[in-house]
């Protein structure tokens, strides 16, 4: 079940993990993790349980990111307010009203438009039509224009595969992950678009495994975490589409979770 897991990844963490001074403070860190999740095979969905999360935020961010936005309105239009202190911090927006802030070139911009290359397209293509491929890639980090958004990527690079002739699994390298707030957002964006892109492809969503590069775990954290570390998972709800969608034309409405119990959340505070 992939709350045990991510737990156990919690506890592993809190007791071995490098006290580190990063650039937004000290964290507990350990290097070069496997996270898999094959709950999506059973009909899952790999949400929080052991503390409220909001996953409409989250769907939000995924709409904007695969519309390849660049504003910070785009984002609040969907619902989502997790790009705002990021944006607020970045020295091109100092002095500009947040309705016309921009966010950059971060993830969905390089998603739809690499140097010119629409990889999402790409990827749909690939999949639909050469199924086999080793080469169904999508990727975030553009050495480039690495330096043109408010925040450089986390997770930098998602690959496709079609195992069986009728699942799709996908493997997820992060450079940097927050193990308490940014992971667990990260898994259910992908984990949605996996089922989308299963959904379109006519195939089932299977296995997720993500390599962690730098987990970590902020020092503001640890002391709120002993009690989620705690807590009995309840079992995990359904992911619902409330109509026909597509990857190129998602939007939040279109999906809802079912079933999801869950215990109170937890004030874990933002690290920008």
């Amino acid at each position: 079940m992939y709350e045990h897991g991510y737990l156990s990844l919690l506890e592993q963490c809190l007791e071995t993990g490098e006290i580190v001074k990063g650039r937004n403070g000290h964290t507990r860190s350990v290097f070069g993790v496997a996270f898999e999740i094959r709950d999506l095979e059973e009909d899952t969905f790999p949400v929080l349980t052991t503390r409220q999360m909001y996953p409409r935020g989250i769907f939000g961010e995924l709409a904007a990111f695969l519309q390849g936005a660049t504003m910070l309105q785009q984002f609040k239009n969907y619902g989502c307010n997790y790009w705002d202190a990021n944006a607020a911090n970045w020295l091109p927006n100092k002095g500009i009203h947040q309705s016309q802030q921009r966010v950059g070139r971060i993830y969905g911009a390089q998603w739809r438009n690499f140097n010119g290359h629409d990889q999402l397209k790409k990827l749909l293509f690939t999949l639909k039509n050469e199924p086999t491929s080793r080469r169904h890639l999508l990727t975030a980090y553009n050495p480039t224009e690495v330096d043109q958004g408010c925040l450089p990527p986390c997770h930098l690079l998602a690959q496709y595969s079609v195992r069986r002739g009728a699942w799709l699994e996908s493997c997820i390298y992060m450079r940097s992950v927050d193990l308490v707030i940014g992971l667990p957002t990260d898994v259910v964006l992908y984990a949605t678009l996996q089922v989308l892109l299963a959904n379109e492809l006519r195939l089932y969503p299977g296995a997720m495994t993500f390599m962690l590069g730098d987990a970590h775990i902020y020092e503001n954290h640890v002391e709120l975490l002993a009690n989620q570390v705690k807590r009995k998972p309840f079992a995990p709800p359904k992911l619902a589409f409330t109509k026909e969608t597509s990857v190129l034309n998602f939007y939040p409405a279109d999906v809802e979770l079912l079933d999801y119990q869950h215990h109170d959340s937890i004030p874990y505070a933002f690290n920008v």
